[in-house]
């Protein structure tokens, strides 16, 4: 594989504020490499990155990281395929 091609998965726990889990769960869904698996009614969830190069998942990332009603975003795991 090019470097144009990699692989990039990672996980992320963030903590939305639970009044306005709904909307900010939709910003986080508008971006295509996002998903989001799991979610509590505190306002704890689980982001997953699936991105095709590392570039596309930096700045899926540093996008939701700045999401407003986010207010923590933590690394859980990362996996990279060249």
């Amino acid at each position: 594989m090019t470097k144009d091609s990699d692989l990039f998965i990672s996980s992320h726990i963030a903590q939305i504020a639970p009044e306005h889990l709904e909307i900010t769960l939709q910003e986080i869904l508008k971006h295509p490499y996002a998903d989001v698996p799991l979610v509590d009614d505190k306002g704890k969830v689980v982001i997953l990155i699936d991105a095709p190069t590392n570039k596309d998942a930096v700045s899926t990332i540093d996008s939701i990281r700045t999401t407003e009603g986010i207010f923590s975003f933590s690394p859980v795991y990362q996996h990279q395929e060249d």
